[in-house]
C-alpha cells in the first residue's frame, strides 16, 4: 500500500527580501518594513529606516517641507546608508521641482544633473519625465515614467503622468485606467482626480466628469491650505502670524482652487 499526500503541495518558498537591496532601489518603506518584520535588532538603522520610508512618501507627493522634517528626524546617522547621496539628491530634486513647477526646463534640468538617483531614484526619474514632457519629447517622458514605476510601483505621480500622455494621444480608455490606478494607491491626489474629470469629459460622461472635479476641488483646496499653514507655522519664529492672517491665507486659497476645473494639470 502507497503513502498518498495529505495535502497540496508545498509551494517553494519565496525568496528573502534583503533590506539593504531595498535601499539600494532607493524602496526605504519596503526596507524599513522588511527590516521591522525580520527582527532588525539595531535601533539607530531601524529608525533612519523609518524616516527615510516617510521622507520617500513625502517626496511621491512632492511634499519637501515633509521630506525636510522626517529627514530632520535622524539625530544620528547610521554608517549602513547612503546618507551624501540622499541629501544631494533631496537638494537637487527640491529645486528641480520648484523650477518645473514654474516651466523653467533650463533650470530644472540643470539640477536634476546634480542628482545620480542613487538617493531617490524613482523621483529623479519622474521629474525627469516632466522635464522630457515641458521640452516635448513625450516618448522619453514616458521611458522615464515607466523607469520610475519599475523602480517604485507605488509612485502615484509618474501612474497620473502616464495617463496624461495617453490623453493626450486619444487613449480616453488608457488614461482613465492609470488615473483610477494612481487614486487607489493614493485617494486624495487632486491632480489624478482632475485629470480623470477631464478624461470623463472627453467620454461625454459628464455626471462622472463632474464628482471627480468636485473631488480635485476639494483635494486640492485642502492640499493649499494645509501648505499655507506649514508656511506660516515655519515662519512664526521670524515673525508671529495671527488667527486673522491664517483666516486671510484660507480664504485665499479656497479662492484660487476654482481654477482647478480647467485644463489637465502635470504633477
Amino acid at each position: 500500500m502507497t503513502d498518498r499526500p495529505t495535502g497540496e503541495p508545498e509551494a517553494p518558498a519565496a525568496p528573502a527580501v534583503d533590506w539593504a537591496e531595498m535601499v539600494a532601489r532607493g524602496r526605504y518603506d519596503l526596507a524599513a518594513q522588511t527590516y521591522r518584520l525580520t527582527g532588525g535588532a539595531d535601533e539607530l538603522l531601524r529608525a533612519n529606516l523609518e524616516s527615510l520610508a516617510d521622507a520617500q512618501l513625502a517626496a511621491r507627493d512632492k511634499a519637501w517641507r515633509r521630506v525636510t522634517k522626517a529627514l530632520e528626524r535622524v539625530e544620528q546617522r547610521h554608517d549602513a546608508l547612503p546618507w551624501p547621496a540622499i541629501d544631494r539628491d533631496v537638494e537637487a530634486l527640491q529645486e528641480a521641482s520648484a523650477a518645473l513647477d514654474v516651466r523653467e526646463s533650463d533650470q530644472a534640468r540643470e539640477h536634476l544633473t546634480r542628482a545620480d538617483g542613487s538617493g531617490f531614484p524613482a523621483e529623479v526619474a519622474t521629474l525627469m519625465g516632466t522635464l522630457a514632457v515641458f521640452e516635448g519629447d513625450n516618448e522619453r517622458a514616458r521611458e522615464r515614467f515607466e523607469a520610475a514605476l519599475e523602480l517604485d510601483p507605488n509612485h502615484f505621480r509618474a501612474l497620473t503622468n502616464l495617463g496624461n500622455l495617453k490623453l493626450e494621444e486619444d487613449d480616453v480608455d488608457g488614461a482613465i485606467d492609470a488615473y483610477e490606478r494612481a487614486i487607489r494607491l493614493n485617494d486624495t491626489f487632486a491632480n489624478a482626480h482632475h485629470n480623470l474629470g477631464v478624461a470623463y469629459r472627453r467620454k461625454g460622461q459628464v455626471a462622472k466628469s463632474v464628482r471627480a472635479l468636485r473631488r480635485a476641488q476639494r483635494e486640492g483646496s485642502k492640499r493649499d491650505v494645509e501648505d499655507a499653514r506649514a508656511r506660516i507655522g515655519a515662519g512664526k519664529a521670524r515673525s508671529p502670524g495671527s488667527a486673522r492672517t491664517v483666516r486671510w491665507v484660507v480664504i485665499i486659497v479656497i479662492a484660487v482652487a476654482a481654477f482647478w476645473f480647467f485644463g489637465g494639470r502635470t504633477p
